[in-house]
């Protein structure tokens, strides 16, 4: 071991004037490398390029801070630059952002010093805030900093208050009812008067008498703020929480690390007030089943022999508010009651949620629930004349039931207000019509005609919705890769919605690509570009690509047809696979052709492949550039070329022209190198 260490002094004794040299070297870079980090830290864009805080940047730059330089709120000392320095050289970096922002930085002249000395002001409504009773006083024990309650990102803010730090600590592990400080402490002793639920109340006479809060309001606040267990160990490997006692725990991570509370604790949410039972007016106390007909219209239930059918709005969790939002006086009989309102529905709720058009689909919902009324006012009319003439039939007692069940329907619509639930009422209509039909069937007498609304099982579609929103011109079938055109099926062709579309999930598509070729390949009528148009123009190379020669693949020059090679009337998935034998029987048998094409269809799906990985990190570092203020005109043009070659080939299926797919590919890889070369 002593000829070890001897022999090291003596090589550096040798080398001592090399050696001395090198160290200044890199004592030089590093001071200059850091050097230019300090100055670099002055200017706040250039904070994204190392670290991760996008949205932090992002948020700052929006923010009234917006002007306040990074380095007046968040320590960065030349010591602390060495440090980071190395730890990011040696890969020992956490990327994960956590700044500390100092009291003092906070407190400075020229920021917020008139806080402590001008301490109280209103955080929201009438809540007062105390920034003297928080920052000089412990709390629970802790002394708290400007950033436990003003957090770098709050609700898309920076440097703003969550509320929820205050529902934390003034309710964590207080009964129902209460909080530290008391409810005045923050809301201040109640002077004005409320009304809940139709009734108007003052405050002054129960505080007269020492009526607590909590006398009344029972419950003011639900969680319970607890450290989930395991919450330790996102951050820390094999830690004890035992021992370390809640103060030391809080003195190490609030005061002196700066963490949100919510990091660690669970949210207590504050705001909704449950009242003792006297002042918890509830409707349905003395009024039962107030609206049930309305709500179970909307709900898509209740009609007897109807399949349940929510509302599209009912499914989307929209309650009945979200409609009726227009408060009216109550009047009975002539005469206003005072503090009794009810609500009433808007149409511009609809077009805040929807968008233009949806407030005449309203209109037209409530003349066609009209509409149906009628009808079913007409079918329950008929029933009864049928059930006048079942008394002698055998089938007197099936009949009889039929007729109940469409009594019944129909008070259930008439009440229930079809607008409600426009496709249920039609559905409630089209069921009494089938229950006739087995009726009249049971005695032997004709059907009762239907109306043309409720004759197709689609019928519903076009009438209530797509008369008025229309129907996309073409919508894009992925499974094919083409553009489908609604119009020329639905208008020319004249097929169902419920054809191609499920009538029980809106806009789900129900048909499948091995159905529309059974139709479109028995027509012999029917292009096969229509529908793979992409094939088609790839085939024909009818493409334009800056700096590719177009050209058609030597098989379309030859005038051989889709029908040559893919099978149309086959069962099998028409791909190389399948197609390849008809290489070898067109080439007198000769099986390198078979195989030729599964080489193209290898090399060409290589190439793609290479090409989605290349397009994926060239447009995140184009975007990055872009956010630095560079110039990435070029770079977006290169990129936006190679895009298009790769979905030109893609959705065209390159072997349909291999020689000019290669070249495209080719070209769309050289031009991503050119953009990857600017890392």
């Amino acid at each position: 071991m002593r000829e070890m260490i001897r022999g090291f002094f003596d090589w550096v004794y040798t080398y001592k004037k090399t050696l001395t040299k090198v160290v200044i070297v890199l004592a030089i870079f590093f001071i200059a490398f850091n050097g230019l980090f300090f100055v670099s830290a002055y200017y706040p864009k250039s904070c994204i390029v190392c670290h991760y805080m996008d949205p932090f940047y992002d948020q700052w730059k929006t923010s009234r801070h917006s002007g306040v330089n990074c380095l007046e709120c968040h320590d960065f000392k030349p010591l602390f630059i060495t440090v980071t320095t190395i730890k990011y050289l040696t890969n020992l970096y956490n990327p994960k952002p956590h700044a500390v922002v100092d009291n003092a930085a906070c407190t400075a002249q020229a920021c917020h010093a008139s806080r402590i000395d001008k301490p109280e002001e209103y955080l929201t409504g009438d809540i007062i805030f105390n920034h003297r009773e928080h920052m000089t006083k412990l709390k629970r024990g802790e002394s708290l900093r400007c950033t436990s309650c003003h957090y770098q990102i709050v609700q898309g803010e920076h440097i703003s208050v969550d509320k929820r730090v205050c529902f934390l600590c003034h309710f964590k592990g207080m009964s129902k009812g209460q909080s530290i400080g008391g409810c005045p402490s923050c809301h201040g002793t109640p002077k004005k008067v409320v009304e809940r639920e139709g009734f108007y109340f003052s405050h002054d006479s129960y505080l007269k008498v020492g009526v607590e809060c909590k006398e009344c309001h029972i419950n003011v606040a639900t969680g319970s703020g607890d450290v989930p267990e395991g919450k330790c160990f996102e951050c820390h490997v094999a830690r004890d929480r035992g021992k370390y006692d809640q103060l030391a725990l809080h003195r190490n991570h609030v005061t002196a690390g700066g963490f949100e509370c919510l990091k660690c604790h669970e949210e207590i949410k504050h705001g909704e007030v449950e009242l003792v039972r006297v002042f918890e007016v509830k409707c349905d106390t003395c009024h039962k089943k107030l609206h049930s007909n309305q709500k179970e219209m909307y709900m898509g239930t209740g009609a007897r022999g109807v399949p349940d059918t929510p509302s599209r709005m009912f499914t989307a969790q929209v309650a009945c508010d979200g409609c009726h939002t227009q408060a009216v006086q109550e009047v009975e009989g002539g005469i206003r009651v005072r503090g009794e309102k009810r609500l009433m529905a808007e149409k511009k709720s609809c077009v805040v949620c929807h968008g233009e058009n949806y407030d005449h689909m309203v209109d037209d919902w409530i003349a066609s629930s009209r509409q149906l009324e009628e009808m079913m006012d007409r079918v329950r009319a008929e029933a009864g004349r049928v059930n006048g003439k079942a008394h002698d039939s055998p089938n007197a007692r099936y009949v009889e039931a039929m007729v109940d069940d469409i009594q019944y329907n129909y008070e259930f619509l008439m009440s229930g207000r079809g607008a409600h639930n426009i496709e249920y009422a039609w559905k409630i209509v089209k069921t009494a019509h089938t229950q006739m039909d087995i009726a009249t069937n049971l005695l032997g007498q004709p059907p009762v005609a239907r109306p043309p609304l409720i004759e197709k099982d689609s019928g519903y579609c076009t009438e209530f919705c797509h008369a008025r929103l229309g129907v996309p011109g073409t919508v894009n079938f992925q499974e094919m890769q083409l553009d489908f055109p609604h119009q020329t099926h639905i208008r020319d062709i004249g097929i169902e919605c419920v054809a191609c579309h499920s009538p029980k999930e809106h806009k789900m598509r129900i048909v499948t690509k091995t159905e529309c070729m059974s139709c479109h390949h028995e027509a012999m009528d029917v292009e096969c570009s229509e529908c793979h148009g992409a094939q088609a123009r790839l085939y024909a190379g009818d493409v334009t690509v800056e700096g590719i020669v177009s050209a058609p693949d030597y098989m379309k020059e030859g005038d051989v047809g889709c029908s040559e090679c893919h099978d149309l009337k086959s069962d099998r998935p028409q791909n190389v696979v399948t197609v390849k034998e008809k290489c070898a029987g067109c080439h007198d048998g000769d099986e390198s052709y078979a195989e030729m094409a599964l080489t193209w269809e290898k090399e060409i799906l290589e190439l793609e492949n290479r090409i989605a990985v290349d397009l994926e990190e060239a447009t995140d570092l184009v975007q990055r550039r872009r956010r630095l203020g560079r110039d990435t005109a070029k770079l977006e043009a290169l990129l936006e070329s190679a895009r298009t070659s790769y979905a030109l080939v893609s959705s065209g299926r390159g072997i349909h022209n291999f020689e000019m797919s290669s070249a495209m590919l080719e070209k769309a890889l050289a031009d991503l190198e050119v953009i990857l070369e600017k890392k």
